[in-house]
């Protein structure tokens, strides 16, 4: 899996490299990169980053980037500071008050789903209000201080005695690890990050993954900074370089490795719309 994963991003780093974008200010900008895992858990958040380091590779010497590893809360602190931006975010009314966002998305991933232990009849997607109604004992694992968009979030409010949340860093790694434990009965997250981190394990883990009723078909993560001068040149190296069709080919092309081929098909030209320039190819 890793080596699959390694040989995408070379592959796709050379495709941008031959045509980097021409950007709108040749002075470099310096940006600390706020990531929500510890650097001894980085292997497991490769997906996290890959798609990042496709952009930044276009940006060539544009942009001097830093890194700085954080919980989330405090990266969410943090990104209202000069100097300070952040990857993956969700779209929600408050983000949107208090930072700028990129134009196009950086990640585009299939839908959160509801993550269980051992094998599960259930295909249909799950409805999770009547799931956590089902028995008061159920524990649901989430991670302290992110948006699961706006109906899960209003959901979560509404059983506070039901929900977990874990704060700090590597917050996903460790509800995982949790659920295997037995502390917690079920986790919301992106299946292909379980299957990740499952296959980074000596012993896989058996678990099943189900659908979650009323959740887009796929979620849109951004990059944020704050609305300074700097953040705002900095979102406009990252919209420019956006606009280059080498780079949209190469994302458009990682995003397939996230949906299964019969998901793929329903939300590539949805997809599409977000990186016009880019050009249907066929699943690996």
């Amino acid at each position: 899996m890793r080596k699959i994963f390694a040989s995408l991003t070379c592959g796709l780093f050379s495709s941008v490299l031959v045509a980097a974008p021409a950007l709108p200010d040749p002075q470099v900008q310096k940006v600390t990169l706020l990531l929500e895992f510890s650097a001894k858990n980085s292997e497991a958040n490769t997906l996290h980053m890959q798609h990042w380091n496709l952009v930044q590779q276009a940006l060539g010497s544009a942009i001097e980037v830093s890194q700085e590893h954080v919980s989330l809360q405090r990266s969410m602190e943090l990104v209202q500071q000069p100097g300070y931006c952040s990857i993956n975010k969700m779209k929600t009314p408050q983000r949107l008050a208090q930072l700028i966002f990129s134009d196009k998305p950086f990640n585009i991933s299939p839908s959160l789903r509801l993550i269980r232990m051992g094998t599960h009849d259930q295909t249909q997607p799950v409805d999770l209000a009547q799931w956590l109604a089902s028995s008061k004992r159920l524990k649901l694992g989430i991670a302290g201080g992110r948006s699961y968009g706006a109906m899960l979030d209003q959901l979560l409010l509404k059983h506070p005695g039901q929900i977990y949340q874990l704060s700090g860093e590597d917050v996903n790694v460790k509800l995982w690890q949790m659920l295997q434990k037995g502390r917690i009965d079920a986790l919301v997250d992106y299946s292909v990050r379980i299957d990740y981190l499952n296959k980074m394990q000596p012993v896989p883990t058996l678990y099943s993954v189900v659908q979650i009723v009323g959740q887009p078909p796929i979620l849109e993560g951004y990059l944020v900074c704050n609305p300074t001068e700097h953040g705002k040149q900095v979102i406009e190296f990252i919209n420019k370089a956006l606009e280059n069709q080498a780079l949209q080919q190469a994302l458009y092309q990682s995003y397939q490795q996230y949906f299964p081929p019969h998901e793929w098909q329903t939300v590539e030209a949805l997809i599409r719309t977000k990186y016009p320039l880019a050009r249907p190819t066929p699943q690996p």
